[in-house]
C-alpha cells in the first residue's frame, strides 16, 4: 500500500513496502545566493547588486583578500548601475559637452563607484575548498535611482568628464574588463546549454512524440540564444561598436540566459541532467551511465517489469535513486526519494568496469498507476558511501526513502536527496573529485 504522501510515485515497488523516512544531507555546496549567481538565476528585484571574489593562498582569507573581494563586487554593482541608468539622462549628459557614449558610460561608472551612499554588504562566503572568498554588495533601487536624478550626481559626472580624463580612461578600462568577464561567464554557460542540448537528444531517442515535442521548446530557445550570442560576438569585433550598445547586448544576453536557466530548473529531468553534465566536467575520465533496457525515454505499459542497466568507466560504488519529484506540484509539496539500489536484499553495490549492473533484476519494479514520467538517477563514487549501513539499517527490511520539503532539496547536486560520499576522495591517479552522476526517464502508461 502506498502512503498518501507518496501518491506521486510512478514506479511501484511490489516486493517490499516503503516504510522508513529519514533525512540526510552531506557536503558543503555554495550558498543559494552564490549558486543562483553562477547559474545566472539571481533575481533581486528591490536592489542592484554586485558579486566579487578573491583567491587566497593560506588557510583563511586575510584582510587584503576580503577587501579585494568587496572591491570587485563594488565594480560589478556600479557597472550594473551604469547599464541601468535611463538613456534620456545619458543623452542629456552627452549633449552638455558633446561627449562620446563611451566617456559618459565611464563617468557614470566611476561616479557611482566614488559617491554613491547606501551600498551595503549583504552576503559573504568563504570557499575553503578552493581558497576563494566571495562577497555580495547591494543598494536599494529606489535609493540609487533618487541619487542618479539628483543634480549633485549629474554635476559630478559632468565635472569628471571635463576635468578628470585620467579617471575616464581608467573607467573605460574597468568597464571593458568587466564586459570581458561577463562574456567569459556567458560563453561558459552557452557551452553548457549546447552540451545539455546534445545530451537531451541522446536521452530521448526511444521516446514518443509527446516527449519529443516537450523538449523541442528548449531546443528552439537554446538555438535562439546561440543566434543572439553570435550577434554579440560579431558586434564585439566591430571596431566602431559603441560601448553603450555592447553593454546593452550583454544585458540582453544575461536576460535570455536567465530565462533559459529558469526553464531548465522548472523541468526536474533537465535540472538533474544539467547537474550530471557539471559533475562530468569535473571528472572527464570517470563516467557512469544508466539506461532503461528498452532505451532512453522508452514507454512502459501497465504491469510491465522495468529494468535499468548501469555501467561505468571505472570500478566504483553506486547508488540508484528513484525520485518522485515530477509533475506540476508546488514548491511546498513534499517529495519522496527512494533508494532502489543497494537495498537490504542486495547490499553489494560495487560494480566493475565493463560489467553492466542490472537494476530491477528481481522484477520488483512494475508499472502501475498513476502514469507519467519517472525519473531514475545513479551516483557513482570511487569510494564506498559512508552512509550505506546507516541507510539500510533505517530501512528496517524495506526500501530506504527520504522526504524533502522542496524541489531544491530533492535535486540537490551533491546529495540527490539521499547523499553521496561524505567527501570526494583524491589520489595521485585520480586527483579530481571522486563521484559522477547520470539520469534517465521512462514514460509509463495504461495498457
Amino acid at each position: 500500500m502506498i502512503p498518501a504522501k507518496a501518491r506521486k510515485m510512478r514506479i511501484i515497488l511490489i516486493v517490499w513496502g516503503l516504510m522508513a523516512i529519514a533525512a540526510n544531507s552531506q557536503g558543503t555546496p555554495p550558498p543559494e545566493w552564490l549558486q543562483s549567481y553562477h547559474d545566472g538565476l539571481l533575481n533581486l528585484k528591490e536592489v542592484y547588486y554586485g558579486v566579487g571574489s578573491a583567491d587566497y593562498p593560506g588557510e583563511d582569507p586575510d584582510h587584503d583578500t576580503r577587501r579585494l573581494s568587496k572591491d570587485r563586487a563594488l565594480d560589478e554593482l556600479c557597472y550594473q548601475l551604469s547599464v541601468s541608468i535611463q538613456s534620456d539622462l545619458k543623452e542629456r549628459i552627452v549633449q552638455k559637452g558633446n561627449y562620446s557614449e563611451q566617456q559618459v558610460a565611464s563617468s557614470l561608472f566611476v561616479s557611482s563607484r566614488k559617491v554613491f551612499s547606501g551600498i551595503q554588504e549583504r552576503h559573504k562566503w568563504d570557499d575553503q575548498t578552493n581558497g576563494r572568498f566571495w562577497t555580495m554588495v547591494v543598494i536599494d533601487k529606489g535609493q540609487a535611482d533618487r541619487q542618479v536624478r539628483q543634480q549633485a550626481f549629474i554635476k559630478e559626472v559632468v565635472d569628471r568628464l571635463e576635468h578628470k580624463q585620467d579617471e575616464i580612461l581608467s573607467g573605460i578600462k574597468a568597464i571593458t574588463g568587466l564586459m570581458q568577464q561577463q562574456m567569459q561567464q556567458y560563453e561558459k554557460r552557452m557551452k553548457q546549454f549546447n552540451v545539455l542540448l546534445s545530451t537531451i537528444d541522446s536521452k530521448i531517442d526511444k521516446s514518443g512524440n509527446q516527449s519529443q515535442s516537450q523538449y523541442q521548446t528548449i531546443r528552439n530557445d537554446i538555438q535562439r540564444l546561440d543566434q543572439q550570442w553570435q550577434h554579440r560576438e560579431k558586434l564585439a569585433q566591430d571596431q566602431n561598436a559603441k560601448m553603450d550598445e555592447l553593454m546593452q547586448q550583454n544585458k540582453a544576453l544575461q536576460s535570455m540566459l536567465a530565462q533559459l536557466g529558469h526553464q531548465v530548473q522548472a523541468d526536474h529531468f533537465l535540472a538533474m541532467t544539467q547537474e550530471d553534465i557539471q559533475n562530468q566536467a569535473v571528472n572527464p575520465e570517470f563516467k557512469v551511465r544508466i539506461t532503461p533496457l528498452k532505451g532512453q525515454g522508452a514507454e512502459y505499459i501497465e504491469g510491465e517489469s522495468i529494468r535499468f542497466k548501469v555501467e561505468a568507466t571505472r570500478d566504483c560504488y553506486i547508488k540508484v535513486i528513484y525520485l518522485s519529484s515530477v509533475g506540476d506540484a508546488t514548491q511546498d509539496e513534499k517529495r519522496m526519494n527512494i533508494l532502489l539500489f543497494p537495498n537490504v536484499h542486495d547490499r553489494n553495490n560495487y560494480i566493475h568496469t565493463g560489467r553492466p549492473e542490472l537494476i530491477g533484476r528481481l522484477n520488483e519494479l512494475v508499472v502501475e498507476p498513476p502514469y507519467g514520467k519517472d525519473i531514475v538517477t545513479v551516483v557513482a563514487s570511487e569510494t564506498q558511501f559512508e552512509d550505506i549501513d546507516q541507510l539500510l539499517a533505517q530501512a528496517r527490511g524495506q526500501y530506504y526513502a527520504e522526504i524533502t520539503n522542496s524541489v531544491e532539496g530533492a535535486l540537490a547536486a551533491r546529495t540527490r536527496g539521499i547523499g553521496v560520499a561524505a567527501q570526494a576522495t583524491k589520489s595521485a591517479e585520480h586527483p579530481e573529485a571522486a563521484f559522477v552522476t547520470d539520469t534517465c526517464f521512462i514514460i509509463s502508461r495504461k495498457r
